[in-house]
C-alpha cells in the first residue's frame, strides 16, 4: 500500500481543484478555449488538410490546430530511409544546389533531407572562400574547398592550432612553417619558383 504525505495529498488537491475551475470556465489560465470533442472529431476528419480544418474551425489558429494534432498524435506517414537512399544522399548532400536535392528525393521535404544529412555527420558546401592578397593561401583554402574540409578541419589535420579557422588571410605576416603543415596535410607540396 502506498503512503502519501500530507503535503503531496495538499498539492493533488489543489491541482484536481485547478483542473475542475478550468473545466467549468472552459478555458486555461492564459484565456485560450479548451479544444471540444466536436473539434477534436474535424481534426481527425480533415488531417492532414490544415485548409478545410481552419475553414471549419475559424476561431482556432494555424498554431493551436497543429499543436492539437500534434498532442493528439496525428502525423503523416513518412517514408522510412533505405539504405540506397542514404548511399545516394551522402553522394549528392555536400556538392549539389537545394533545386537538385529536392529533384532527387521526390516525397521529401528539404528540412528532412538536411535533418538526415546533419544527422549522418555530412555537411553542406558553403560559398567558395574570398580571394586573398596572397596566392598561396588562395591556393591553400582553394585545395581545401575541393576536398570538401573546412578551415577547422584543416588546422586539425595540419596540427596549426587555429591558425586558418581564425582569418589567416587577414595576417600581414604568414606563418609558412604552418603553410607548408597545411600543404602537406592536403597531400601537397611548397615549392618556391
Amino acid at each position: 500500500m502506498m503512503t502519501y504525505r500530507s503535503a503531496d495529498m495538499a498539492w493533488l488537491n489543489r491541482s484536481l481543484a485547478a483542473k475542475d475551475k478550468i473545466r467549468k470556465a472552459g478555458r486555461t489560465p492564459n484565456g485560450h478555449t479548451l479544444w471540444k470533442s466536436s473539434e477534436r472529431a474535424v481534426l481527425k476528419k480533415h488531417f492532414p488538410d490544415y485548409k478545410a480544418i481552419k475553414k471549419r474551425l475559424p476561431e482556432r489558429s494555424m498554431a493551436a490546430i497543429r499543436g492539437q494534432c500534434h498532442l493528439m498524435g496525428l502525423s503523416t506517414p513518412k517514408a522510412a530511409w533505405t539504405a540506397a537512399d542514404r548511399a545516394k544522399l551522402k553522394r549528392l548532400f555536400p556538392t549539389v544546389s537545394k533545386a537538385e536535392l529536392l529533384a532527387a528525393f521526390p516525397g521529401r521535404t528539404y528540412v528532412s533531407l538536411q535533418v538526415s544529412g546533419y544527422q549522418m555527420g555530412l555537411k553542406r558546401w558553403r560559398k567558395p572562400y574570398v580571394k586573398t592578397s596572397h596566392p598561396v593561401l588562395d591556393d591553400v583554402r582553394e585545395a581545401c574547398r575541393t576536398k570538401g574540409h573546412f578551415m577547422p578541419d584543416l588546422d586539425v589535420y595540419a596540427g596549426t592550432g587555429h591558425y586558418f579557422s581564425r582569418l589567416a588571410a587577414r595576417r600581414k605576416k604568414h606563418d609558412f612553417r604552418k603553410v607548408d603543415k597545411a600543404i602537406k596535410a592536403l597531400g601537397g607540396t611548397l615549392t618556391i619558383e
